[in-house]
């Protein structure tokens, strides 16, 4: 439970490694990036990022991580760990690839024959249910051969019945769907329109099902599971039951299954209202296989093109139309106009026009809030690029940049105990001693505090992380994170528990 011990890990790794790392824990390249190894040490630590990865464990990661939170405190013996789990030599090997999958993750790492675990990783795994014999290998659903033709006509027929359902949305669970999506208002036991539905009831098919969808993934994580288990089957499968996929997806991802309590039934509750949308298909009875609707979530790519190809917009009954447009948007650069089309949501009217369902000062902002420099005249939007391709806005951190920056020794600053000195001078040196241990170590330290109207209060922070003149810790008399200014900290010792 030593922060010090994972510094000393990370410092160890190849940039590659680390990278791998930063990779599988995006809550580290969070803005601003961590300045050196200590900084992404405290990150790696932070209880919210951690109760995230534990979401997404597989069963025999969390199996061991709840195996060494019932074997006390680290450092760990890893034959400990093997007797505790009841390893044998035909899981050996199981154990070993598990142990790298939570290293991997800056959860579990090797010193040697020993093993050390993040502060508040044992914490998340307080919450374990009876231990279960160790699994490192996924069970196998039972497959039947699918027919992508099939496949594809069976979404494509769930897809439009949705969209009919939804614009009626008279009954559950459309109109749940429907609520999420923010097409209706709820008032008390009233439903109103809201400001969205007129546009969406006007746009094209495959933009309407792209908005429910999103609706639907972003709900119960569970829905994310089975259809990513549904995706790595093999192709031109189906799976023949909801009996037969749970023990995978509760494989897969045991803690989503864990709260929705009965496996079977919630496993095949997500199968049919994913076979009622259209994301997956009931290619017989109570078989299922994924779409191309189901493998663009799963993949996370934009769904609005797949649902288009699948619901193509009708071709209108006579060449005039009509259609209501806000504002429109021209520009002499067609290659240009099609970055403006998918940042801001537009429709192409011709080779330089674009058409807007917003204003034409909505239009405005949104270009320049995309980095755009647009002219106004009237309803019309004349924009070019504000800066040159080249120089816009990259992305978010590249973890391969980072772990190269980190990963280059860094000169050596003012110590914790330092820091604290100097900033803290009505401590006394012991006391200095162990603020400073708890700032290494991560490790729990009771402190007395007066605010800044003169109130004391005792408290006992953990995971704590020196800022400047400020002590960011857990605090657990308020149960969260709290920030103490160094010089109202007026006495420290060890906490009595």
């Amino acid at each position: 439970m030593t922060r010090g011990a994972l510094v000393r890990w990370l410092q160890g790794l190849e940039p590659g490694e680390l990278a791998e790392v930063l990779r599988r824990r995006p809550d580290a390249l969070a803005a601003p990036s961590p300045a050196d190894l200590t900084q992404l040490a405290a990150r790696l630590s932070a209880r919210a990022g951690v109760a995230d990865v534990m979401s997404t464990l597989p069963l025999p990661a969390l199996q061991v991580v709840e195996a060494l939170a019932r074997l006390g405190q680290p450092p760990f013996e890893r034959a400990a760990l093997a007797d505790e789990l009841g390893v044998d030599p035909s899981t050996e090997a199981g154990l070993d690839a598990t142990l790298r999958v939570l290293s991997q993750r800056a959860l579990v790492w090797p010193d040697g024959e020993e093993l050390w675990t993040v502060p508040g990783l044992l914490l998340e795994a307080a919450r374990a249910a009876t231990p279960e014999p160790f699994e490192p290998v996924p069970p196998a659903p039972a497959l039947v051969p699918a027919d992508r033709a099939a496949i594809r006509a069976a979404a494509a027929e769930s897809a439009a019945a949705l969209l009919e359902s939804a614009a009626e949305a008279s009954s559950p669970p459309f109109l749940d769907l429907v609520l999420r999506a923010g097409l209706l208002i709820r008032e008390g036991a009233r439903l109103r329109p809201a400001p969205a539905l007129a546009d969406w009831l006007d746009a094209p098919p495959g933009e309407r099902l792209a908005r429910l969808l999103a609706a639907w993934w972003n709900g119960p994580a569970l829905r994310r599971v089975v259809v990513r288990v549904l995706h790595d089957l093999p192709p031109d499968t189906a799976v023949a039951g909801a009996d037969s996929l749970a023990p995978l997806v509760r494989w897969t991802a045991p803690r989503p299954v864990r709260e929705a309590g009965d496996a079977e039934a919630a496993v095949g509750a997500v199968l049919a209202e994913a076979a009622l949308f259209g994301v997956c298909a009931a290619t017989g009875p109570d078989t299922f296989a994924i779409s191309s609707l189901g493998r663009a979530l799963a993949d996370g790519r934009p769904v609005a093109e797949v649902a288009s190809r699948m619901l193509p917009e009708p071709p209108p009954s006579d060449p005039l139309r009509v259609r209501t447009t806000g504002s429109v948007v021209l520009c002499d650069d067609p290659g240009l106009l099609d970055d403006v089309m998918a940042a801001l949501g537009l429709e192409r009217l011709a080779p330089t026009v674009a058409g807007s369902r917003e204003p034409a000062a909505e239009t405005l902002a949104a270009l320049r809030a995309a980095g755009y420099r647009p002219e106004h005249t009237g309803p019309k939007v004349t924009v070019r690029p504000a800066v040159a391709p080249a120089q816009r806005a990259r992305p978010g951190v590249d973890a391969d940049e980072l772990a190269r920056r980190l990963a280059v020794p860094q000169q050596r600053g003012p110590s914790p105990l330092e820091q604290i000195r100097r900033r803290a001078p009505q401590l006394r040196p012991e006391q200095a001693q162990l603020l400073a241990e708890a700032v290494e170590h991560g490790g729990p330290v009771w402190i007395r505090y007066v605010d800044a109207q003169g109130r004391a209060s005792e408290r006992v922070i953990e995971n704590a992380e020196l800022a400047g003149s400020v002590i960011e810790a857990w605090c657990r008399l308020r149960r969260d994170d709290r920030a103490f200014t160094l010089d109202k900290i007026v006495a420290v010792a060890r906490p009595r528990d």
